[in-house]
């Protein structure tokens, strides 16, 4: 199935994240802005989160 022509893409391959700086697989640095469809914006790599996860 091809995917419509609604957004465009961009040649970009993240690795990493935190906060709202996202790096890609050219050292790129990008603020993430966006929240996501139908999730909390409390960013990247949150600590309370990671912590919560890991208990």
């Amino acid at each position: 199935m091809e995917l419509f022509d609604v957004y465009p893409l961009y040649d970009v391959t993240p690795v990493s994240a935190k906060g709202i700086v996202i790096t890609d697989d050219k050292g790129n640095k990008y603020l993430d802005f966006y929240g996501g469809h139908a999730v909390i914006s409390i960013g990247h790599s949150h600590p309370y989160y990671i912590e919560r996860i890991k208990s």
